[in-house]
């Protein structure tokens, strides 16, 4: 560490910089002067005393940057580094074209590369409780981690016992109907729990209701908060409104809020449920079958009526 006198030293000799550089000319044009004068009185003729007075007192350039690393500051030279390397870009225009362009390539490459080591590994996900969230998967000889059919789903719903909650969902196409036609529109079919276990709230509206994805329910549907503003320029009194997807007409209930994002169904613009058939249970269907057989049996067992002769 620098001690105080020398630190003062050197921050004098930086505010007195011009000065101390025409000192040093001075002085260095002093010794080689006398260098000169040394070598005449040895016997050498003026010119080959100048040139040999040269070589022993060394290069002048050399010598003021040492003198400069000596009594100046290290953020000096970095200056100085940085000067040079902008005179030397400006006299090579293609070579600082392309080094620039490299070092942009390079600088956006290392950016997405963070933002998603960011998003997928070091940010939690935006979710009320992300480390209790897992993705339930089927596993056959063919793929390890297949997906699994919706009635599949519902029968693994009904026998969960290990989890709080088990929801599902599947992104896939929709086509809009519009005043201006047909047109193809981003969307997913999740089941009537699936933002209470995510914990996500609308910002506009309400949630899906459960028992809201049974067939017999009106027919529902989310926006996400991108398709509010560009479809309906953000407008509150979108709730209530109709709009038809794949022929079903759905009502609009709820907008997502803005900062919601679950990958594996984006983009998604509109959310609505799975069609859930009505579920007839085991003792409710031998019933019906047993009143479908008595009633068969009894048809079987009446004589039959008399005919009339002809």
């Amino acid at each position: 560490m620098e001690s105080p006198i020398r630190f003062f030293r050197k921050l004098w000799i930086f505010v007195r910089r011009e000065k101390f550089n025409s000192e040093l000319e001075e002085e260095m044009a002093f010794h080689r002067e006398h260098a000169e004068k040394q070598l005449q009185v040895e016997g050498l003729p003026p010119q080959a005393a100048q040139r040999a007075a040269r070589r022993q007192f060394g290069s002048a350039l050399r010598l003021k940057e040492a003198s400069h690393d000596i009594v100046g500051f290290r953020f000096e030279s970095v200056l100085q580094d940085f000067r040079f390397a902008i005179r030397q870009l400006r006299q090579n225009p293609g070579f600082t074209a392309t080094a620039t362009l490299m070092l942009a390539l390079g600088m956006c490459a290392s950016v997405a590369i963070f933002a998603f080591v960011d998003a997928a590994l070091l940010k939690p996900l935006p979710y009320r409780d992300p480390s209790g969230l897992v993705a339930v998967f089927e596993k056959t000889s063919t793929f390890p981690r297949s997906n699994i059919s919706y009635l599949d789903y519902l029968d693994w719903r009904k026998q969960n016992t290990v989890f709080s909650s088990l929801d599902a969902f599947d992104h896939t196409g929709m086509i809009l109907t519009t005043s201006s036609g047909a047109q193809p529109a981003r969307g997913a079919r999740v089941s009537d729990g699936f933002f209470r276990t995510l914990g996500v709230t609308p910002v506009l509206g309400r949630d899906f209701a459960p028992g809201e994805d049974l067939l017999s329910a009106p027919r529902t549907v989310l926006l996400s908060y991108a398709t509010w503003q560009q479809r309906y320029a953000g407008k509150e009194d979108v709730l209530g409104q109709a709009v038809v997807l794949n022929g079903d007409a759905n009502v609009i209930i709820g907008v997502l809020p803005q900062d919601f994002h679950f990958a594996p169904a984006e983009p998604a613009e509109f959310w609505t449920t799975f069609t859930r058939p009505a579920i007839v249970t085991s003792d409710e269907a031998a019933t019906a079958c047993t009143e479908s057989l008595d009633s068969r049996m009894a048809s079987l067992s009446r004589p039959p009526s008399p005919t009339s002769p002809p």
